[in-house]
């Protein structure tokens, strides 16, 4: 069964050698692969800060592009379902 979420937002995070730097938030995907798959080196192009964080001009980085979703799709009786369905009892 496919359970298809609203999407709101899309969250890039930003890796520096193999360490989370931050992130930032767009309204539109900017590549077709999300998540893990999607990961790319980029070069930045101005400094960047997130909190305490600072990376200068010129450092390699690495993005991956991720969905944040919302509600379920679809009517009441919809959802409830999907939400009794999703409870499996593994042991019988």
């Amino acid at each position: 069964m496919q359970v298809e979420f609203e999407i709101k937002k899309y969250n890039v995070d930003i890796y520096c050698q193999g360490k989370y730097f931050g992130c930032y938030e767009i309204e539109t995907p900017d590549r077709e692969i999300l998540g893990y798959q999607g990961r790319r080196t980029e070069i930045l192009s101005e400094d960047w800060s997130y909190k305490n964080k600072r990376l200068k001009k010129g450092t390699e980085v690495v993005t991956e592009c991720v969905a944040i979703c919302g509600k379920i799709k679809g009517d009441f009786k919809k959802r409830m379902r999907v939400l009794a369905q999703s409870r499996a009892v593994f042991n019988d």
